[in-house]
């Protein structure tokens, strides 16, 4: 009986101490679940673990409705005031999401500023699809200190009835008391259940990080940064004047993989000022002594054209077995021919993911270089194509706005033959002309138009253009579309551009000849200031015509906001200047098609 009882004192004893370890080792984990080194599971086979889905985020640096008074990263953040009780909204459908049947957690990562204490939380709710409620929750916002950004967490545990194909996912914050704060870098994390036999053996952790330059942080070498013409925000590289190298990212082996590091992906905007420039995406790894042990370069080839952003990706396959936890890897921009040129929003990804089980996709469009993808005629995804930001004085027609009505046309007989336009406001009607010399438009005076001729005229013009899209190929455009012809990429071929805004800014360049139609591309703009992108207003107008050479058509487009609760698209009773995205006319044109 003795000896029975110290056996069970031994067993209670050692009981205590594995649960005081036990304990011990969940505090720990909890304390540093928000470590930036990334962590391989070591479950046994067959084991359940998490397995991240699909992750979202949202920086707020191309948002309409984001603030320029604060940002944790960038210029912008996302502003909660006494009058917006419910915030910016991240929804998702859940068959959008890869391997959604396994989901069971959702986790949200985000900054916020605030004065004072504040009662507000951050609300999962699930809808089906016509829009009931089949799942709510919400977390404080717990914001650790005033007049700083401080790092939020949630965690959002889901119940497989919630999951279903058509339902959509809502994350938004609730000001519930109506005060004033800030959040920025939403970092949406949707987690499902995995079994770790049916991962990859080659399967390894990625670490992903993203550099827009409008910030220095994780960058060395920066001397080259500086407010110019850049792809996102004010800040790019700028590598004119004979500079030889970009920004310079430098991480420890250790600190973005845990296992065998067996690839590196990384992917640049590139803007050249000249023609035919040599740029080089490069990925080295040297050892503690400083030996080199890789190093690979994936260049331009001399493909890129002059003022047009175009990105260049890159993917570098590393010796692993040479590599130790302890070297260093570099990766930059190489400007091998010392040409003019400017470069943006770098992202680099280290590790690697097998593809998925199933159908392989039509497209990725990251690694649309490596894989060769050869577009069908017609059918998107649509190469893009660039408008350039004309550096011209439009001082005079800096009123006009989409509510106006417009007539293009060489309605003056002189020896530049250019378009001229003509405003109607109110029944009055004003032309205006453009002066190669002073690169300004002037309003004419003395010169009038019956409103009758002008709408003879508009009509002649529909006339013209709807019998050749209905005979051929049937491109019958919709009665919202707009539709714009000419000459745009100077080609002396007949082409249009096709608007449309119903749900989003959507304008396409389309080639003519006499037996078909051919999709040349989507239209995007560079050359703006800051990220005042055309697309990005709610209320726009186009007009096309020959204002500053003969040679090719050019745009002018009337840039607005709308403060009106019930705008329809066609007619605003009330413009907003908003200070993010200031009202503005601007002329663009297609540079070296």
């Amino acid at each position: 009986m003795p000896q029975t009882k110290f056996k069970k004192q031994i067993f209670v004893f050692t009981f205590i101490t594995l649960c005081g370890f036990a304990a011990s080792y969940f505090f720990l984990k909890k304390k540093n679940q928000h470590a930036s080194i990334p962590v391989v599971s070591t479950s046994k086979t067959d084991s359940a673990s998490v397995v991240e889905l699909l992750t979202t985020k949202i920086d707020f640096e191309n948002e309409a409705t984001a603030s320029m008074e604060k940002a944790a990263s960038g210029k912008r953040s996302y502003k909660l005031t006494p009058q917006i009780e419910y915030g910016y909204g991240a929804n998702k459908m859940t068959k959008d999401i890869p391997d959604y049947q396994s989901m069971n957690q959702i986790i949200v990562e985000l900054k916020c500023w605030i004065k004072k204490k504040i009662d507000a939380v951050y609300v999962l709710s699930i809808e089906d699809a016509s829009g009931k409620n089949i799942w709510w929750d919400s977390n404080p916002i717990t914001c650790e200190k005033n007049e700083t950004w401080s790092d939020v967490h949630f965690t959002f545990k889901l119940k497989p009835d919630a999951i279903k194909p058509d339902y959509i996912i809502k994350l938004y914050p609730w000001n519930k008391a109506k005060e004033e704060f800030f959040i920025d870098d939403i970092s949406v994390h949707y987690n499902g259940l995995g079994t770790t036999n049916n991962l990859s053996e080659h399967q390894t952790s990625t670490t992903n990080f993203f550099y827009d330059f409008e910030t220095t942080e994780g960058l060395t070498g920066t001397e080259t940064i500086k407010q110019t013409t850049a792809h996102s925000g004010k800040m790019a590289c700028d590598l004119s004047g004979g500079k030889e190298y970009g920004p310079l990212v430098i991480k420890n082996t250790s600190t973005v993989s845990t296992g065998s590091l067996k690839k590196i992906s990384a992917s640049v905007w590139v803007y050249p000022l000249k023609d035919n420039p040599v740029a080089v995406l490069t990925a080295s790894i040297s050892n503690s002594k400083g030996e080199s042990v890789f190093w690979d370069g994936k260049s331009t080839n001399k493909l890129f054209t002059k003022n047009k952003w175009t990105k260049l990706n890159a993917n570098f396959i590393l010796p692993f077995e040479k590599i130790s936890p302890d070297d260093k890897i570099q990766v930059n921009v190489w400007n091998k021919s010392r040409t003019d040129l400017i470069i943006d929003d770098m992202e680099i990804v280290y590790g690697e993911t097998p593809d998925r089980k199933g159908e392989a996709s039509t497209i990725d469009a990251n690694t649309i270089y490596e894989k060769q993808f050869v577009p069908q005629k017609n059918k998107p995804p649509f190469q893009t194509i660039y408008f350039t930001k004309q550096e011209i004085n439009t001082s005079s027609i800096s009123n006009f706005t989409p509510n106006d009505e417009f007539i293009v046309g060489d309605f003056i007989k002189d020896k530049n033959n250019l378009d001229e336009i003509i405003c109607i406001r109110n029944g009055k009607t004003v032309l205006f002309a453009y002066s190669p010399e002073t690169k300004q438009f002037k309003a004419v005076i003395g010169k009038s138009f019956s409103i009758d001729s002008l709408v003879t005229f508009n009509k002649s013009m529909k006339y013209f253009f709807s019998p050749r899209l209905l005979d051929n190929n049937k491109l019958i455009p919709k009665s919202t579309d707009v539709i714009f012809i000419g000459d745009y990429s100077g080609n002396k071929k007949q082409e249009i551009l096709e608007f449309n805004s119903d749900w989003r800014f959507d304008l396409k360049l389309i080639e003519l000849n006499k037996t078909e139609y051919t999709t040349l591309g989507a239209i995007d703009f560079n050359g703006y200031a800051n990220d005042y992108n055309p697309k990005y207003y709610e209320f726009t107008k186009i007009l096309s015509g020959n204002f500053v050479t003969t040679n090719k058509t050019s745009i002018i487009i009337i840039s607005c906001n709308c403060a009106d609760a019930n705008f329809n698209g066609k007619h605003c009773n009330q413009l907003e200047n908003n200070p993010a995205l200031p009202n503005s006319v601007s002329l663009y044109s297609i540079e070296n098609r």
